[in-house]
């Protein structure tokens, strides 16, 4: 086996797809005895699911969750009972939504940046989808079964598992593993990897429950509501209604509250106990409660200091984690095991070097940092508002589209912080490829997809240069690289020139793009000897300077 996989969250689920969207045989082991059933990590950036249209599941996520609209388009269109805004507010009370006052209003409209949108798909959905397509590949999944031990040698991982059910042990082998298992990481402690931040913010508890608010709400809908009630703050969610509704619910909730382990132990709340708490924030006395469930949380601030131990790498919460304010979380998870495994399957196929993996940690990991300080400072703002907090956030399409990477598997200079303060997706080494769409044998296609499986060579109108370059590395490196000369007469039709004039390379200039639709090197225009700088830069790129030995 190639790699075993431990956590099966969003981020284990995602990493099984992906290696089996390479053809990486995997395994993956889960502790619990099946996906989450509570509503959580809800919101979906447009790059992840980017990541997901290349794997099939754009649609399946769309129809599987609420139909969200931006704010003022839903003011626009009067309000309409089957759309939901995606708004977050703070009020005094439920019963004070008039003077509520908007915190953040993201734009759902990003068609210049990407071919598909933020949606909202709670965890409770998403896992089962990811978990389905990814075995339909052929990963193999156990639920109910851990990891008891591990141990790495220079050929591999041996790791002891339990099947809880029998409590049955066996040993298995596998060349890499993952570890993808969760905040408090077993895996991560046993290697001694230290984390830094802000630590532990505090403990909290996640009340789904059932109660009538339609008088109170009265219409005003948002995604989440926050509530600063002096005696019992806290936080009010929209949860997942039926997707065959898709209607905002007005009667089925989630609560969060924070609560001190040191005065009141977690099964002390009782849901009389929450249902009380839920009354005194809403400012609802009264109010007629049932609560469903009720499950605690640690919410903390801290990144792993390293992502890579030898054989072993870490992911998702076990590398970084940070507070829920901006819906990062579960999408940096997801990014992260979309970079590790196009990287680890070519490590596997032999035809990329061993330090490529080292990359990984290179990028991802400052990205990590930079986001978790982002949902840090909108944590923070949400219950603060200060011009101090305003000036050190990003606008959240930065955050979750226009990060950079400086790397050894990017060729071009390295950026000075990686999540910059305005978009310049315009074709640079460490960004992802500028989305454009263009004309395929009929068809639409944007650049963003054409690089869903492989690395892919742009070419202007007068590349015909880089074609002969891209079959000469697939025949003497064994390198696909597909390429695609772009312009008005191009196989890639773009009529307004808008490749060009986004870029600003000239006719003869090409964009190199790795398979996780990142710019890894631009050449302004055409070489004397296209094949051999092509060549050299796939070499640095992959690391096979360094041999492939893996």
């Amino acid at each position: 086996m190639s790699v075993l996989i431990v956590g099966g969250g969003l981020t284990g689920l995602s990493t099984a797809l992906f290696l089996s969207q390479h053809g990486v045989d995997c395994r993956l082991v889960e502790k619990h005895r099946g996906t989450t059933v509570l509503t959580r990590a809800s919101g979906i950036s447009s790059r992840t699911m980017e990541l997901l249209r290349h794997v099939g599941l754009e649609q399946t996520v769309v129809e599987r969750g609420p139909k969200l609209i931006e704010g003022a388009r839903w003011r626009e269109l009067g309000q309409p009972a089957n759309q939901i805004p995606w708004v977050v507010i703070r009020a005094n009370g439920l019963h004070d939504l008039e003077n509520a006052v908007t915190v953040e209003e993201p734009s759902l409209d990003v068609g210049h940046l990407s071919p598909t949108r933020p949606y909202w798909c709670g965890q409770d959905r998403l896992e089962p989808i990811l978990r389905d397509e990814a075995v339909r590949r052929g990963a193999r999944i156990d639920f109910n079964t851990r990891m008891e031990t591990f141990a790495q040698d220079a050929d591999g991982v041996t790791a002891t598992i339990v099947d809880q059910d029998t409590g049955a042990r066996s040993a298995v082998r596998a060349r890499y593993l993952i570890a993808a298992d969760g905040v408090r990481s077993p895996v991560r402690e046993s290697l001694g990897i230290p984390r830094t931040g802000h630590g532990a913010i505090g403990y909290a508890m996640s009340v789904l429950f059932e109660a009538d608010l339609k008088e109170t709400v009265k219409g005003r809908r948002f995604v989440i509501c926050y509530l600063p009630n002096p005696a019992e703050p806290g936080v009010l969610q929209l949860p997942e209604a039926p997707a065959v509704l898709q209607l905002f619910d007005e009667e089925r909730w989630i609560f969060g509250f924070f609560y001190d382990p040191r005065e009141t132990a977690a099964e002390e709340f009782t849901g009389e106990r929450c249902a009380q708490i839920i009354r005194t924030a809403l400012g609802i006395p009264d109010l007629g409660i049932e609560v469903r469930m009720a499950r605690p949380w640690e919410m903390s601030h801290n990144s792993a200091r390293s992502y890579r131990r030898d054989r072993v790498f870490l992911a998702g919460d076990a590398a970084h984690v940070h507070p829920p304010a901006g819906a990062f979380g579960a999408n940096g998870g997801i990014q992260d095991a979309h970079n590790l495994s196009w990287k680890l399957a070519a490590v596997l196929r032999e035809t990329a070097g061993d330090a490529l993996l080292d990359t990984y940690e290179q990028e991802r990991l400052p990205i990590g940092a930079a986001v978790a300080e982002q949902a840090w400072l909108r944590h923070t703002w949400r219950l603060n508002d200060s011009d101090e907090l305003r000036r050190a956030l990003r606008e959240s399409t930065l955050v979750a589209t226009g990060y950079r990477y400086t790397s050894d598997a990017i060729a071009g200079p390295a950026h000075p912080e990686p999540i910059p303060t305005e978009h310049d997706l315009t074709g640079k080494p460490g960004y992802r490829v500028p989305h454009l769409w263009l004309e395929h044998a009929g068809t639409r296609v944007s650049t963003v997809d054409l690089s869903a499986d492989g690395f892919v060579l742009l070419t202007g109108p007068a590349g015909i240069e880089w074609q002969m370059a891209a079959d000469k590395a697939a025949q003497d490196a064994g390198i696909p690289v597909r390429c695609h000369t772009v312009g008005a007469k191009g196989q890639l039709i773009d009529p307004d020139g808008a490749f060009l004039s986004t870029t600003g390379l000239t006719e003869s200039g090409a964009l190199l793009v790795r398979p996780d639709g990142f710019v890894a090197w631009r050449a302004e225009s055409a070489p004397k000897d296209a094949s051999g700088a092509l060549r050299a830069v796939l070499d640095r790129i992959l690391a096979r300077s360094t041999g492939t030995e893996s």
